[in-house]
């Protein structure tokens, strides 16, 4: 399978639901077209991805659904998943673009962008963590340090982003609390 990184996560296995082989779900992605049945997604078994495809998607209740794919026939089998994450390629995402909003992006859509405090080029978007209530931008500054920026809309402004920009407006204590490069001996 390729890289990692070509692929993103829409959803998490946490447990079997009834006997015949579906798989209880906590949905990350907010397109729910991609759980249509005959869709390919990933699933993530003991750290590879392996290619699987859906025959049936239900939703239960707000992020939580009933996911059927295709070898998956008793409920000994959903269970063995329990805890493997679900996956798209990049390339499927790209495809379900269209039925984004005006001025909506998708997270990896930040990844590498530069990121401006004021006026001044301060560093770039090096990776987005989940943290429990939200998400967080990890930048690297052009210092050599790693600043952590809750992405809120107090703090990131993302207007600029198909130009590859974002603006940061951190509280006040933030960026002054950023290590210095250490240099070599």
């Amino acid at each position: 399978m390729s890289n990692k990184d070509d692929y993103l996560r829409i959803g998490k296995i946490v447990g079997a639901h009834g006997l015949k082989g579906r798989l209880k779900i906590f949905v990350v992605t907010d397109i729910i077209q991609r759980f249509k049945a005959e869709s390919r997604i990933y699933l993530e078994e003991k750290g590879l991805l392996r290619e699987a495809h859906v025959i049936d998607f239900r939703i239960i209740k707000g992020r939580e659904a009933s996911l059927h794919v295709l070898g998956v026939d008793d409920r000994d089998a959903a269970l063995s998943l329990k805890g493997a994450d679900i996956f798209i390629h990049k390339d499927q995402a790209e495809e379900t673009r269209p039925f984004l909003g005006e001025g909506a992006f998708y997270y990896y859509d930040l990844l590498g962008c530069d990121v401006y405090l004021g006026d001044s080029l301060y560093g770039r978007v090096a990776d987005i963590l989940e943290a429990g209530g939200g998400y967080i931008l990890v930048i690297q500054s052009m210092r050599g340090g790693e600043v952590l920026v809750p992405f809120v809309d107090d703090m990131v402004e993302t207007d600029r982003i198909s130009r590859g920009r974002i603006t940061i407006r951190p509280v006040e204590g933030l960026i002054e609390a950023e290590p210095e490069r250490q240099s070599s001996p």
